[in-house]
């Protein structure tokens, strides 16, 4: 029954997700909160769930513009669960809204695989990834990413090699540039935190760990047939996917050198997974193996508040 519904993209079935992200925001919220209610508290959190569901119609028009998927909302409400399963998500505003922009920065590196105004992606997704370091450092890494997809979509002129890095330099130069004007380069400099730790031990917590079992258990499930598929298709889309499988090595390393791991840091694998676990389901041909997927899904998340 569920599988059925978000097996479309219907106008109800955003109202849907729309609402169930307001609810994971909500959940989310109360079961982290420690303070005192206060105006600027509740501004801060509007303006966050403003963020968080508009993030999901972003995720959409990749997905559609790039043909990432067929067309369901598969990889949508895994977005929103997995944004459930790890409550301090919504406590750390600076990599919610790094995650935010990466979106742009994605948005413009999957559709490179078409010929159209190549250069203007590549630099546009460099300067989205600029302007996300400032958020969080580590974001710099997703350049590796564009030049993934140069090689694969074969767009690697002379020219093309040199853009990301001109892309890149731009916002922070102007932030330089501006910071200066304003006789306060200290603060650009604090802008820059490069701490990282490969200390894996906090994952070890079960609110943690139970929802890190079931998405690595699920990720190995999922990635020998969604790549046997792959292989056997049209060039486009088996760079794309190629494309995705360095997608995700990159966030998995992002998230290992994160320095403070509480689950917020694993955001950065929400974009790649989800886009893994709905072509999944959609060449899945048992309708009892979706059903169950997509409710241990939503009983995983439940269980995360019950720890």
């Amino acid at each position: 029954m569920i599988a059925n519904f978000f097996n479309q993209t219907k106008p109800i079935n955003f109202v849907v997700l729309s609402i169930m992200m307001v609810f994971v925001f909500m959940v989310s919220s109360i079961v982290v909160y420690s303070g005192n209610f206060s105006l600027i508290f509740l501004i801060k959190k509007g303006l966050l769930l403003f963020l968080t569901v508009l993030m999901i119609f972003i995720y959409n028009f990749i997905i559609r513009k790039n043909a990432l998927t067929e067309n369901n909302s598969y990889a949508l409400l895994f977005y929103i669960l997995l944004i459930g399963f790890f409550p301090y998500i919504f406590e750390d505003s600076k990599l919610l809204i790094a995650n935010f922009i990466l979106l742009f920065s994605f948005r413009r590196i999957y559709s490179l695989r078409t010929s159209i105004h190549v250069r203007e992606k590549i630099f546009d997704s460099a300067f989205w990834i600029g302007i996300a370091s400032m958020f969080y450092f580590w974001s710099i890494l997703f350049i590796i990413l564009i030049y993934s997809a140069i090689w694969l979509f074969n767009k690697g002129e002379k020219r093309n090699i040199f853009i990301p890095v001109i892309g890149f330099v731009t916002p922070i130069f102007l932030t330089y540039v501006f910071y200066l004007a304003e006789n306060n380069v200290l603060e650009f400099s604090n802008l820059w935190n490069i701490n990282y730790d490969f200390n894996l031990s906090p994952y070890s917590l079960l609110k943690l760990l139970l929802p890190l079992v079931f998405l690595i258990l699920l990720s190995l499930i999922a990635v020998y047939p969604t790549i046997k598929k792959s292989l056997i298709a049209k060039i486009d889309f088996k760079s794309t996917w190629t494309l995705l499988m360095i997608h995700i090595l990159l966030a998995l390393f992002i998230v290992a050198i994160f320095p403070a791991k509480i689950g917020s840091e694993l955001i950065f694998l929400f974009f790649p997974l989800c886009i893994l676990f709905a072509n999944f389901i959609q060449i899945t041909k048992r309708y009892w193996l979706k059903e169950m997927i997509i409710y241990l899904f939503i009983i995983t998340f439940f269980s995360v508040y019950f720890l």
